[in-house]
């Protein structure tokens, strides 16, 4: 199946840390095939990393596709290192994270379809700003 086609939902996430402040914050975008709009969240985790608020953001948007009954999703981010992990099939993190990509991994196996695609912040940037 295309995933650009009729039942897919493209869900675009980012996570932010600040070192110094400690400030973070997470947000994702969801857009049926047609590039409408169905969802959009911004959020603030207890969290230590950029990592972790990237983990973050990607866990709350399979948490919401679920809640939502979605079947095929594509979760793109600008987080390339958790994104080829996750399309690898790896979910082990380290003491922080481990939990987090454990559910991720939950979640995404309940879906039908679910695709992790790195994309560039420029394509991503509505889900940045909600992140900052």
């Amino acid at each position: 199946m295309d995933p650009s086609s009729v039942g897919w939902i493209k869900c675009n996430t980012d996570g932010a840390y600040d070192d110094i402040s400690g400030a973070n914050g997470a947000g994702y975008v969801m857009r049926y095939f047609s590039n409408k709009a169905s969802f959009c969240a911004s959020l603030v985790f207890d969290v230590l990393s950029v990592e972790e608020a990237e983990a973050r953001a990607n866990w709350a948007v399979l948490k919401k596709a679920l809640e939502q009954y979605l079947t095929h999703v594509i979760v793109e981010s600008d987080a390339k290192t958790l994104i080829d992990q996750f399309s690898a099939g790896q979910f082990d993190g380290d003491s922080r994270t481990d939990a987090i990509f454990k559910d991720i991994h939950f979640f995404s196996s309940k879906l039908v379809s679910c695709i992790f695609s790195f994309q560039p912040r420029v394509c991503n940037s509505v889900a940045h700003d909600l992140a900052q």
